[in-house]
C-alpha cells in the first residue's frame, strides 16, 4: 500500500508539475501575445503617422505650387503692364513726332503759297526733306523705344516663394525613414515648381 501510496503522491506531483508548467506556458504565450498585439498597435500608429506627415508634406507642396503659380502669374502682369507703358509712350512719341513734321509742312506750303511757288518743285523738293527729315526722327524714337524695352527686359527680376525650408523638411523625413523613406519624399516632392 505504501507503494502505491508513493506512486499516487508521485503522480499527484507530477500533475501539478505539469499544470505549473502549462500554466507557465499558457502565462508566456499570453504574455508573448500581448507584446505582438502591442508591437502591432505601436508599428500602426507609427505608420498612421508617417502617412500624415508625408500627406503634410504633399499638402505643403501642393501649397507652394499654387504660391508659386500666384507669383509667375503677377510677375507675368507686372512685366506686360510694364512694357504696355513703354509701347504707350512710344506711341505718343510718333504722334508727336508726326504733328510736329505736319506743322512744319503745313509752314512750309502756306510760306510757298505766299510767293506763289505752291505748285513748283520747290515745293515737291521741300515736302521730301520734310517727310526724310519725319522719317528720320520717327526711326530714332522707334530705336529709343526699343531700347526701353530691352532694358525692361534685362532688367526683369522675377520674385518666387522660397523652397528652402520644405526641402529642409524633406531631408529630414528621408532620413528619419517618413513614408516610404526616401522614396515617399520624392513622392511628396515630385510635383514642387522651381
Amino acid at each position: 500500500m505504501a507503494k502505491n501510496v508513493g506512486i499516487g503522491a508521485a503522480t499527484i506531483l507530477a500533475t501539478e508539475a505539469g499544470h505549473r508548467q502549462q500554466s507557465a506556458l499558457a502565462f508566456q504565450q499570453k504574455m508573448d501575445q500581448e507584446q505582438w498585439d502591442w508591437q502591432k498597435k505601436i508599428y500602426g500608429q507609427n505608420q498612421y503617422m508617417m502617412q500624415q506627415a508625408g500627406e503634410g508634406m504633399t499638402g505643403l507642396v501642393d501649397q507652394y505650387n499654387m504660391s508659386f503659380q500666384e507669383a509667375k502669374d503677377a510677375n507675368e502682369s507686372r512685366y506686360n503692364d510694364m512694357l504696355g507703358i513703354a509701347d504707350a509712350g512710344q506711341d505718343v512719341r510718333s504722334g508727336e513726332v508726326n504733328r510736329a513734321f505736319a506743322g512744319q509742312e503745313s509752314d512750309m506750303m502756306n510760306r510757298l503759297k505766299g510767293i506763289g511757288a505752291a505748285n513748283t518743285s520747290i515745293a515737291s523738293t521741300q515736302k521730301m526733306g520734310i517727310e526724310r527729315e519725319r522719317q528720320n526722327a520717327l526711326d530714332k524714337s522707334k530705336m529709343s523705344h526699343d531700347d526701353r524695352r530691352l532694358g525692361i527686359m534685362e532688367r526683369r527680376t522675377d520674385d518666387y516663394p522660397e523652397n528652402d525650408i520644405i526641402m529642409q523638411l524633406a531631408q529630414m523625413m528621408g532620413q528619419s525613414g517618413g513614408p516610404g523613406g526616401v522614396g515617399g519624399m520624392v513622392q511628396a516632392l515630385s510635383g514642387m515648381r522651381t
